[in-house]
């Protein structure tokens, strides 16, 4: 399985486990930590670009 490939997501996934923690695949859960959590610290640097050039507007000043 791919490691996640946007912030959004990853929310959508810590939403769904913050709002429906019954109806959660234990095997899913399970799976991403085992094969997404070991990749993110390497994702972590293009994420945040991607976040900072988010917060900018079109004259790349912030809001």
């Amino acid at each position: 399985m791919a490691a996640p490939s946007s912030p959004s997501r990853m929310r959508k996934m810590r939403n769904r486990m913050a709002h429906s923690y019954f109806d959660i695949s234990l095997d899913l859960a399970w799976e991403t930590v085992r094969e997404w959590l070991p990749a993110l610290p390497k994702q972590l640097p293009a994420l945040r670009q991607d976040v900072d050039s988010d917060d900018r507007n079109d004259h790349g000043m912030e809001p």
